[in-house]
């Protein structure tokens, strides 16, 4: 409680260290990446666990949540940026056009771009609609 300064609870169920955590703009649920592979999904008021997404082949370092509170999206250690539904808990797209891993993403406020930087030394933005790259920084 950022008031009191007091602990509310601690969250357990990762195997690995968490290496990433998001809120949704509601405030309902945290969503947290690990080294484990895994991304898990948790009520926010009840502090239990909702689900886990697998599908990265190594540790999951930065998620972020769509303003809309719909997706999911995560950079891992395998060079790859996955977008999930957050309801279905399924992944819906993969890109892997990083040439080392992924450690940050974010999405915009109005959720049209997603922004992922890597240990390339580039950053990239792409259209989460269409999930085209619209450009590199280099």
């Amino acid at each position: 409680n950022l008031e009191t300064g007091n602990e509310e609870r601690t969250l357990r169920g990762h195997k690995g260290s968490v290496c990433a955590v998001a809120v949704t703009s509601d405030g309902k649920h945290i969503v947290s990446g690990s080294e484990d592979k895994t991304i898990k999904v948790w009520n926010l008021d009840s502090g239990k666990e909702k689900g886990t997404l697998v599908g990265h082949t190594k540790a999951v370092l930065a998620v972020a949540v769509t303003p809309d509170c719909k997706h999911i999206v995560s950079g891992s250690r395998d060079n790859t940026l996955k977008v999930w539904n957050l309801d279905t808990q399924k992944e819906e797209r993969s890109f892997k056009d990083h040439s080392d891993c992924v450690r940050t993403v974010a999405v915009t406020p109005d959720g049209k771009r997603v922004i992922s930087g890597s240990e390339d030394k580039t950053i990239k933005v792409r259209n989460f609609h269409s999930g085209e790259e619209e450009r590199t920084i280099a």
